[in-house]
Formats: C-alpha cells, structure tokens, sequence
C-alpha cells in the first residue's frame, strides 16, 4: 500500500509475497538487459555481415527496442 513520500508500506504478514514479487521483478529485469545484450551482438554480427535490411536484422532491432522502452518506463516511475 503507498505510504508517505512515494514509499510504500508493506502490509503484516505479507513480506514473504513482497520479497517473492520483487525477486520476480529482479529475475525480470536481469533477463531484459541479458536479452538486450543478446540482440546488440546478433545485431553487431549481422552488422559486419551488412544484413542491416534482412528480416532478422529488423527483428531484432525491433525486439531490443521494445526491451530499452520498457526498462526506459521503469526507470522514469523510478524502480530502476
């Protein structure tokens, strides 16, 4: 529940599920930057290769572009 100055107040006896969430969150966020990390390399390959216009090269333009927009929102609602 929010608390005072954009904290927020975990309820009585429910610290186990705020801790299992918030290491689901971890887990998400590792995986989100180990993927994007991924595709900048697929992309740095197929870079070399000048694939730049290939279906897969886009692909995975798109993908990681996805990816930074949503680490972008958390950053700016500050969760990261």
């Amino acid at each position: 529940m929010p608390g005072p100055n954009g904290s927020y107040l975990i309820p009585e006896g429910r610290q186990a599920e705020a801790a299992r969430r918030l290491a689901a969150f971890e887990n998400a966020y590792q995986r989100l930057t180990d993927r994007r990390t991924e595709l900048a390399g697929r992309m740095e390959t197929l870079r070399a290769q000048g694939k730049q216009k290939t279906a897969q090269f886009r692909e995975a333009f798109g993908e990681k572009l996805t990816i930074q927009n949503l680490l972008q929102l958390w950053e700016t609602y500050g969760v990261r």
